[in-house]
Order: structure tokens, then C-alpha cells, then sequence
């Protein structure tokens, strides 16, 4: 520590220092140290402590580098892709070489500078091995975002119904099969933790990291327990990309729930960090515990238990550094409208592995749904026939969501129907009452669509839209359906028909003359045919007259030449002079007469 009197000393040693010109700056150093009363070397250091040092003089090459941009990110680029997963890399002085030899570096430049250059710039292995920078993810409210992890520990296995400590050396060095053996044996523990209080439930599971395993751990705790306030169903919520968290019944439960199912990129853990402290603190926390239990006294049930009791605690007690309370009580502050409750646990495991139906619409606008009836009139789309794509509501059952996609955007919305209320007949509460209340059901979209295109059918250009009624009786009167609009032969026109080359053929042989034989008549058959022809101009003497010609019978080919030659009598004769003239004038066609 310097006194006063030496600082003043020192003070003006440097002030005459500075004024001294070059090779005379010793000599006063020397005269203040002989009033110092000690040596050059202990003044120059009591100068340095006072903060009178000189500054160290620049070198002339300060600044300049002994490597080019592309020699260093190319010596930075050969040390990065030689790293392995363990951040092991080829030495600096290998690598210095290999460029060397190969003409990309200079012959004069050593491996230390190189990494002082590497190291200047911030380029060494050790720099990129560095994480890359990340920025706060945070949450709106409790409630919000929530996040849910698995790690399956070779910590414990089940042998008859108890779980003991598993030997590191026996289930994973150089012997897979062994572990293999115990994989369905294995403890998998699940974690699901509140972004935003840090809330958080634990369970055991056995089995590994199955779908069936996470679906009940995630639905179990949406639902409320006795001993966690926490419970409910977040809107977002956060997993890493493992096969059963992107597996199909996951995404099933959270589009069914209209829960955000979110996974982080591979590697990327730290994302989901609330849920992987959680792995932390029960590895401090309670596994640690569990040197100190007789392992055969420790079953899954007893194990769930405890664990569930000692989160309870936890969470009851231990503040929380981010928002410096416990994590239950942060929770505690969740508002109504972020609390969504589903209707049971049965209904939560049942949305992620029940299907969606489709029941087809009855005319009187319900469709039915595990023994219920629901009116989905009001549902867009909906119309008779026409088959809905129905779900169990989780929050609201028995109510039941319908889907409605837009046909124009193909957006997907879910309309909730409640069950239709009867009385103690089965009829609806709300049907029409014979002689009260005789109302129609309302139009659908297909109706309102088919009534629109019928009145445009029916349209003249020029003339004002029809109604309803106009044209459907335009319809019903066979009018012209858009009459000078659509001509339905347009497309025969605009199709061309080629020519087509005509075909050698070959000739057949004229068939044979057969002869064919005419049916002959009796004189009864032959006069109740001409009868049944010539009607009240059928001449009495007919039957007379035929059996006179035709003894053998009248050919069935000649009734007709007959009746048309009776026919052909002057209508203004008499019936004697027909009569007449008919046994005297007519002829049988091929008679010869």
C-alpha cells in the first residue's frame, strides 16, 4: 500500500517522465528512487501500483494476421467435420499438416499460430462445441401450455410382483440379450408438468414407452386426484418426437380434445426443460430415497403411491425461483375459462381410440348414436340421407360433436348437438302436435339449392327469374329447361366423325325360294273375319257366296282383297244391287276371272 507522500513522489516522477525526452527517462527514474530510497526496479513497480506504468509499446506487426479469412475457416472447417459425438477432434497439428502438404497453408506457419489465430476469431472446436443460443419460452397463464416426458431407467425390474435394483454391469455391458429379456420388465417413468406454475404429476409404468402406457398416463392426469389440485386440459401441449408421442392415438386424443399436440426437433430437449427438470428433481429427490427401502417391500402400486404423495409435498412447499411461490399455489390462479374439465375419465381414454360414425340422416333431421337421437337440423350440411361424421363430446357427453367441412375452403368446424329430450310417449319435445301446431320443417341447403337451379331452368333470357311455382308448372307442362342457353346436341356437333375407308367384304350365296304355304279358312272363320273388318257393311249374302267360290276352304291372304273389293261398292246402291254385285261382279285375286 502506497502513502501519501509516495504517491505525490511517484505522481511527479511520471509527469517528468513524460515531459523527458528519449534516453534521459532513466536518469530521473533514478533520482526518484534515491528519494524513495530504493532501487530502479522497485520505483518502476511502485509506478505500476500507483497507475503511472508505462504502456507496453505496440508491436509493428499488431493487427495484421499471418493467415487469410479462407485459410482459417478452412483449418476451422477440417477440425469441425473431423468432431465425433463425444467432442473428439484431429489435432490442431495433424490438421496443420494435411493443409501444409496439400499447399492451403503457408510452409512458415506453425500449428500455435494457427490456433491463436483460430482462438482470436472464435473459431476452435471448442467454440463451435459451444450450445447454440436460445431464447425464453413462456407461457400465458396455468393452464395453457403444459409438457409431458417418459425415461424408461434400468433401475428397477419386476421379478414376482417386486421391484429391486437392477445390476448396471449384468443388463448392459457387452450382454444386449439380457436387456432385451428384461425390456418388458423395464420401469418407465412418466412425467407431465404446467409450463407456466411448474406444477407437476408422476407416475410408474412397466412395459417400456408404449402408446397405451402414455395415453393413460396423459388422460390421467388431465383428471382431478385427491391429493393435486392440478387437473384439466391444456390447450397446447409440448412432447418430444418419440414413436408412441407421435403415434396415432395421441394425435387422435388431442384432435378429439382440441388439445395442440406439439413436438420439438430431434436433439432439441431443452425446449420441453420443464418437464426434463421435473426427471431431475425426482431423481434427487425420491429415487435417491430408495437406497434406503428394503427393495422387497417395494411393489408398482406401493411406488406410485409414494411418489404421487411426495410430489404432492413438493409442489405444496418448494418455491419456485421463477415466480417465488410454490407451484401449487401459482396454479391456484387459473381463471374458469382455462380450466376445461372433461366429462370422465372413461370419455377421455375412449377419444383416443374410438373412431368417428357416420349415421346417415333420417328425414325428420336426427341421427342416432349409442341408443340416443340427436337433432342436427341447425348442423350446416345437413340434410336427409346424407351421412354425418359424428364423436363424443369429452367435455359436454352425452352431447355429441358433428363435423362440418367447408366445401369451398375445406376448413373443419365441430358442432355440438345436444341429445334429443322425448316425453313420455318417444315423441320429441319439440315435434309438431296434430291439429295444434301443424308447421314444416325448415328448408335444407339441398333444398334452398334445388329450388334455385329449378327457377333457373326455367328461366327465358330477358325475362325476370320465375318462382317457385311458375316453374314447376312450367316443368310439369314439359316447357324447354334453359331454353337458348344449353343446347344438349353441342357436343355431337363438336365432335368430328372421320371417314372411314370402305371394307372388302365377300359375297353370299342367294338364299333358297322357300314356298310358303297360306292358312286355310273354314267359310264361318273366313265370313266372322270379313264381319269383324266391314263392320255394317257387311253384305248378307256374303256366306252364301263364299262357299260357292271357295269349296275348299277361303285362303287366309285373301280376306283382305275381298273386304276391300266390298268396300269399294258405290255406297249408293242398294243392299240387293250390293248383293248383286257382289256374287256377280267380284273376283278372287289370282282367280283368272
Amino acid at each position: 500500500m502506497l502513502t501519501a507522500i509516495e504517491f505525490e513522489v511517484l505522481s511527479n516522477l511520471n509527469e517528468r517522465r513524460e515531459a523527458t525526452g528519449r534516453g534521459r527517462k532513466t536518469q530521473v527514474v533514478d533520482e526518484a528512487a534515491a528519494l524513495l530510497g530504493c532501487s530502479r526496479n522497485t520505483a518502476y513497480n511502485k509506478l505500476k501500483a500507483a497507475g503511472f506504468a508505462a504502456p507496453r509499446k505496440r508491436h509493428s506487426t499488431a493487427g495484421k494476421s499471418a493467415m487469410t479469412t479462407a485459410e482459417r475457416q478452412l483449418t476451422a472447417g477440417v477440425l469441425l467435420a473431423s468432431t465425433n459425438k463425444k467432442g473428439q477432434h484431429m489435432p490442431v497439428n495433424t490438421a496443420v499438416e494435411i493443409l501444409r502438404a496439400g499447399g492451403h497453408l503457408p510452409s512458415g506457419l506453425s500449428p500455435a499460430s494457427v490456433l491463436r489465430q483460430l482462438h482470436a476469431h472464435n473459431m476452435t472446436p471448442k467454440d463451435f462445441a459451444a450450445p447454440t443460443a436460445s431464447v425464453q419460452l413462456s407461457s400465458l397463464h396455468p393452464g395453457h401450455v403444459s409438457q409431458s416426458d417418459s425415461t424408461t431407467g434400468a433401475y428397477y425390474y419386476l421379478p414376482g410382483g417386486r421391484l429391486r435394483w437392477m445390476p448396471e454391469d449384468e443388463f448392459y455391458k457387452n450382454k444386449v440379450t439380457n436387456l432385451v429379456k428384461a425390456s418388458s420388465d423395464l420401469l418407465t417413468r412418466y412425467a407431465y408438468v404446467d409450463h407456466t406454475s411448474h406444477a407437476f404429476k408422476l407416475r410408474y409404468y412397466l412395459g417400456g414407452e408404449t402408446a397405451e402406457n402414455l395415453i393413460d398416463f396423459i388422460t390421467w392426469a388431465w383428471w382431478k386426484q385427491t391429493d393435486s389440485p392440478m387437473h384439466g386440459l391444456p390447450q397446447i401441449l409440448m412432447m418430444d418426437p418419440g414413436a408412441a408421442n407421435k403415434g396415432l392415438l395421441m394425435r387422435n386424443l388431442c384432435r378429439r380434445v382440441g388439445v395442440q399436440l406439439i413436438h420439438h426437433a430431434p436433439g432439441a430437449a431443452r425446449v420441453t426443460g420443464s418437464v426434463e427438470k421435473v426427471h431431475d428433481l425426482v431423481r434427487m429427490h425420491f429415487e435417491s430415497r430408495l437406497r434406503f427401502v428394503d427393495p422387497k417391500d417395494v411393489t408398482l402400486d406401493r411406488l406410485n403411491e409414494e411418489i404421487s404423495a411426495w410430489a404432492a409435498t413438493y409442489c405444496s412447499n418448494s418455491v419456485h425461483s421463477r415466480h417465488e411461490r410454490t407451484r401449487y399455489a401459482a396454479w391456484m390462479d387459473i381463471k374458469p375459462e382455462h380450466l376445461r374439465i372433461a366429462a370422465s375419465l372413461e370419455v377421455l381414454r375412449e377419444a383416443a381410440h374410438a373412431d368417428p360414425v357416420t349415421p346417415r340422416v333420417s328425414n325428420d333431421m336426427t341421427v342416432p348414436f349409442k341408443g340416443k337421437h340427436y337433432d342436427v337440423a341447425l348442423v350446416p350440411g345437413a340434410s336427409p340421407a346424407r351421412k354425418l361424421t359424428v364423436v363424443q363430446n369429452v367435455f359436454r357427453a352425452p352431447a355429441i360433436d358433428v363435423l362440418y367441412v367447408d366445401p369451398s375452403t375445406g376448413e373443419e368446424t365441430w358442432h355440438v348437438v345436444e341429445p334429443l329430450q322425448t316425453n313420455e310417449w318417444g315423441y320429441g319435445e319439440n315435434s309438431t302436435v296434430l291439429g295444434q301446431d301443424m308447421r314444416t320443417a325448415r328448408n335444407t341447403h339441398v333444398d334452398d339449392m334445388r329450388n334455385t337451379l329449378t327457377k333457373g331452368a326455367y328461366q327465358r333470357p330477358g325475362d325476370k327469374l320465375p318462382t317457385l311455382e311458375e316453374a314447376a308448372k312450367a316443368r310439369k307442362q314439359h316447357a324447354q329447361a334453359y331454353a337458348g342457353v344449353v343446347d344438349v346436341m353441342a357436343d355431337v356437333k363438336a365432335t368430328p366423325v372421320p371417314a372411314y375407308l370402305p371394307r372388302r367384304g365377300t359375297a353370299m350365296d342367294a338364299p333358297p325360294v322357300r314356298n310358303v304355304v297360306t292358312k286355310t279358312l273354314s267359310t264361318v272363320e273366313a265370313c266372322m273375319r270379313m264381319r269383324k273388318h266391314l263392320g255394317a257393311d257387311y253384305p248378307r249374302e256374303t256366306y252364301a257366296w263364299v262357299e260357292a267360290k271357295f269349296p275348299e276352304g277361303v285362303p287366309e291372304d285373301q280376306i283382305a282383297n275381298i273386304c276391300a273389293q266390298i268396300s269399294r261398292v258405290d255406297d249408293a246402291t242398294t243392299q240387293a244391287s250390293a248383293a248383286s254385285a257382289l256374287l256377280g261382279g267380284l273376283r278372287v285375286v289370282g282367280d283368272g276371272q
